[in-house]
């Protein structure tokens, strides 16, 4: 028998309806929720017909889109489209709902579940079990695809599963995370790691989350190291106690107001690459932080990192944006030389109707900069800029004209005679291009079977002039323009498709042409003083999903010749599952590196990868990864290696479908199956 209404589809051998109450009572029954796109399935149920709810003493529910299956005691459906059971057993592994005791590889067990529409949920314990076997359980959040376990007042303080590692330079390490749920907006991470030849390693991991708009994440990892040699052996003597502090706050105030913190300063930044294992590991606070905040950090081989506090405020066209930074300096310069942004403000006007067809822009930043040693002091910049878009003929084009003002103000001025300095000039710019079309029949006995060729030929003019004065502070990359611009740059791109592959194959090819420098040629001898720049050429197949392939090159007309290659070639699904070769040569910065990547799956149930990089100058490898992984229906798990001139690390990796990933991979390794 079967009722369907708006929101319901359901199917049952036998039921019972009574007319007074609109109570229906069905048996071996499949209920189909057209709002959760979401089965159940049950041998006995009741509904009622005038709010939607469901009851039953033992369901099965399968969320076919999440592909999460939940075998559910005491089960009940609310008018709120609300789920909850007095226990439920949550896996991404099949599972036989007729039988009683059919345990799955790995499953959740929760008590009192409550499972609302947005996929929140919560639960007064949550164990993990393997089969019938209960090895724990979850303290802190654990991710479904949709379903989020558990959350509110239920977390438990308690320790979390051990973290293993190991390395040629670190040793055997092992660490054990311990949660402490403080309230239900703040908890605290402490997870103190002993490595065999370094000594004890403590992270300290802290998360708040106050109310909806404010979220914080902050962590603390420190070493005493007993072993005094270096990484990388740097001329200065090694540090014994290192340390890493990061972290990140965001304060959304308003729909127009918000308000961000980034922290990020360390003992030493050798310290990062070298401990890149645990609970505070560089690759995994760094792609926390970036799942959490979208905001990523400095590669972890940088020579400074930047903390920085900012307010933004955008409502229409209008922006502003008050911002401080500082930078932790790890390089090879005098820390008391180097310039530290210490407040920058912007204000901006957005392209705006300024008169006609004429847009209108116009931007103020003022900037201060310090240091203990030289000049420091105030910098403010205006930019007012005209635009106007037309079209000629078939050629769309725009005219852009800007005016820039800089004021400086010096504390000390030292190197200048004035204290007080202004700069200005212009720049003006027009681009133009057109988009030609041309439709080729391939082959005339099968119709539709067509190419379109589009080619796009364009030209750009830029000028600058001259700013004056030229002898100005340089606090950044701006104050670097010192010098008049005068050039013209041309190019074509040509793309071809198929009426199912869009830009099967691109090429695109330009070159600058320099008038400055054109004025001074016959007096300059070196290549990249001649006014003709390089041509520059990418090529493009891509024939989506099976085949990419690009090749970058670039030609010099004085001399040097071809001065860089760059070909990258990807198969995929053909042949094997995943093939990557990366072929890199620079004449400028001499380098040679080539790259292999291959992967693929034997009989579906195992994945094998090799990874090579080597340096074709030195005649040594890079980087060697060897792994191997077992893959089941809602589970993997894989062990490997990597080896570089300077360590050898192992790693080993689980992760349970849906549930995400436990494990550590001491260098970036994924097969991305699930």
């Amino acid at each position: 028998m079967v009722i369907r209404g708006e929101k319901l589809l359901i199917w049952a051998q036998k039921i019972n309806y009574e007319i007074p109450t609109e109570y229906t009572f069905f048996y071996n029954f499949k209920i189909f929720d057209f709002e959760t796109n979401a089965t159940l399935e049950g041998k006995k149920g009741f509904l009622d017909l005038r709010n939607g709810e469901i009851w039953s003493d033992s369901l099965f529910l399968f969320f076919k889109k999440e592909g999460i299956r939940i075998k559910a005691k005491d089960f009940k459906k609310n008018a709120l489209n609300e789920y909850m059971a007095k226990k439920a057993l949550i896996t991404t592994c099949e599972i036989d709902c007729e039988r009683e005791k059919d345990f799955p590889p790995w499953s959740v067990e929760i008590e009192d579940l409550i499972l609302t529409p947005e996929g929140i949920t919560q639960g007064e314990l949550t164990k993990f079990k393997v089969k019938e076997l209960t090895l724990g359980y979850f303290p802190k959040h654990v991710f479904f695809p949709k379903i989020v376990l558990p959350v509110m007042a239920n977390r438990k303080t308690g320790f979390l599963v051990p973290n293993l590692s190991q390395g040629s330079r670190l040793g055997l390490g092992v660490q054990f995370p311990f949660f402490w749920a403080l309230t239900d907006q703040i908890d605290f991470t402490l997870s103190p790691m002993y490595l065999t030849k370094r000594g004890g390693l403590l992270d300290l991991e802290g998360q708040i989350k106050l109310k909806k708009n404010v979220e914080a994440i902050f962590l603390f990892r420190y070493l005493n190291d007993i072993w005094y040699k270096s990484f990388y052996s740097p001329p200065e003597k090694p540090k014994k106690d290192k340390w890493w502090i990061v972290g990140k706050i965001d304060y959304v105030t308003s729909p127009f107001w918000d308000v961000h913190l980034d922290f990020d300063i360390v003992s030493n930044k050798n310290f990062l690459e070298e401990f890149n294992v645990g609970e505070g590991g560089y690759s995994r606070v760094k792609s926390l932080l970036l799942d959490r905040f979208n905001r990523d950090l400095e590669d972890k081989t940088q020579e400074y990192r930047t903390s920085k506090f900012w307010i933004n405020y955008y409502k229409k066209s209008f922006y502003a944006r008050l911002e401080n930074s500082y930078l932790d300096y790890h390089g090879t310069l005098d820390k008391d030389e180097v310039f530290q942004p210490l407040g920058k403000f912007h204000l901006a006007l957005l392209p705006f109707n300024f008169i006609g067809p004429l847009l209108g822009g116009l931007s103020l930043d003022y900037g201060y900069y310090y240091r203990t040693q030289g000049y420091r002091g105030h910098r403010l910049n205006s930019n007012l800029e005209i635009s106007y878009p037309f079209r000629w003929s078939f050629f769309m084009s725009e005219a852009k004209l800007s005016y820039k003002t800089s004021l400086y103000n010096l504390n000390e001025k030292t190197f200048f005679e004035d204290q007080t300095l202004t700069r200005n000039y212009y720049e003006f710019n027009l681009t133009s291009y057109t988009l030609l079309f041309k439709d080729y029949e391939l082959f005339s006995f099968q119709r539709g079977f067509r190419l379109l060729h589009t080619l796009k030929p364009y030209f750009s003019y830029y000028y600058r002039k001259k700013p004056t004065p030229t002898e100005i502070p340089q606090f950044d990359y701006l104050d670097f323009i010192t010098t008049k611009t005068n050039t013209v740059e041309y190019g074509l791109w040509q793309f071809f498709s198929l009426p199912l592959q869009k830009n099967l194959l691109s090429l695109k090819a330009y070159q600058v042409y320099d008038l400055v420098k054109a004025e001074r040629s016959a007096v300059t001898i070196k290549p990249e003083e001649r006014p003709f720049s390089d041509v520059y050429l990418q090529i493009i197949l891509n024939y989506h999903p099976h085949l990419y392939a690009r090749y970058d090159t670039a030609y010099n007309f004085y001399g040097l010749g071809i001065k860089r290659h760059s070909l990258y070639f990807s198969l995929r699904d053909i042949l094997i599952d995943r093939l990557a070769f990366t072929y890199q040569e620079d004449k400028a910065w001499n380098t040679k590196q080539a790259t292999i990547d291959v992967a693929s799956k034997v009989k579906e149930l195992l994945w094998l990868r090799f990874y090579l990089s080597r340096n074709l100058l030195k005649d040594e490898n890079t980087e060697m990864r060897i792994e191997g992984i077992y893959l089941h229906q809602c589970y993997l798990w894989g062990l490997g290696f990597t080896i570089t001139p300077k360590d050898t690390r192992f790693f080993f990796r689980v992760e349970l479908k849906g549930l995400g990933g436990y494990g550590k991979e001491f260098q970036a390794l994924s097969p991305k199956t699930f």
